[in-house]
């Protein structure tokens, strides 16, 4: 038999649902009882292994708790005080705990939290009872994964700020297209090792005529760079169409000019361009 003692019945409930998602039929071996003068219990009532103990108290802390403790942080801390936006944090912490963002990772890989939880809970689960207290062993034996979240919290806090700055750039550049009229019908981008801009009838329109068509006094205003040889001649000159052939279309440039003109971007593959380019030489 196990129990698990906690402080309120919510954790309690919440480990059951893990529990219960995980392993089939367990849901008639436990139950949650109140024991007088001593706390809220979650009892399994036959044997079962350390591995599903382990496996579901490895998820209900990472998905659940760190979710608690780290809201408790940005308010008491940073004082993000805005639901919307914790639960913005929330999920870029996430997605930096589960790997998901490459640029992070040479950061996140030096912090380990996940082998910091796994090697706390090993240790833990060989020296207990199968009676514990859910709340002392975050006290005495979570402390240097809980100050590993704190740096998943400023690194989420960081890529936030930095997430919400990017917005407000893509919204600033979309808002001076409003009232823009297209220049050109369409220009080819193609994105390799470097950017090269061509016409409509596929001439490459070298650096000085990039920078000729950069309009500095447009952008002089606003609070950021403007790359002349990237977004300052599309922005220049406004196509209707933006062909971009690429290989790689996560990439931010990439990314970045589509966020800007929306629609008006179509993706192309980088073999696409040297096909256009050949049927155009031919029909010459």
């Amino acid at each position: 038999m196990i129990e698990i003692e906690f402080q309120n019945e919510k954790d309690a409930r919440n480990l059951m649902k893990i529990m219960k998602r995980h392993f089939k039929y367990i849901d008639q071996h436990m139950i949650i009882e109140r024991k007088k003068d001593e706390g809220i219990f979650l009892s399994l009532k036959s044997e079962i292994e350390l591995s599903m103990v382990k496996k579901s108290l490895s998820d209900f802390i990472l998905q659940i708790k760190a979710d608690d403790w780290a809201s408790d942080t940005l308010q008491m801390q940073y004082y993000f005080m805005d639901e919307l936006e914790q639960r913005c944090i929330l999920e870029v912490m996430h997605s930096l705990i589960d790997g998901e963002r490459e640029g992070f990772i040479p950061f996140t890989k030096e912090i380990k939290i996940k082998e910091s939880l796994e090697n706390s809970m090993d240790n833990f689960l060989k020296e207990t009872s199968m009676c514990f207290s859910f709340d002392s062993f975050v006290r005495f034996r979570l402390k240097e994964f809980l100050e590993k979240l704190d740096q998943y919290i400023a690194l989420s806090i960081d890529e936030y700020k930095m997430e919400q700055d990017y917005q407000v750039f893509i919204d600033a550049l979309r808002h001076t297209l409003i009232d823009k009229n297209a220049k050109i019908q369409c220009i080819h981008v193609f994105i390799d090792l470097e950017i090269q801009f061509f016409d409509a009838d596929y001439r490459e329109i070298t650096q000085q005529e990039l920078m000729m068509l950069y309009e500095k006094r447009n952008f002089s205003n606003k609070p950021f760079y403007i790359d002349p040889y990237s977004l300052g001649p599309l922005l220049a000159l406004a196509p209707k169409i933006i062909y971009i052939y690429t290989e790689d279309r996560e990439q931010a440039i990439v990314r970045t000019i589509t966020n800007i003109f929306e629609e008006r971007v179509q993706l192309m593959d980088k073999d696409d361009f040297f096909h256009r380019v050949m049927t155009q030489w031919e029909t010459k």
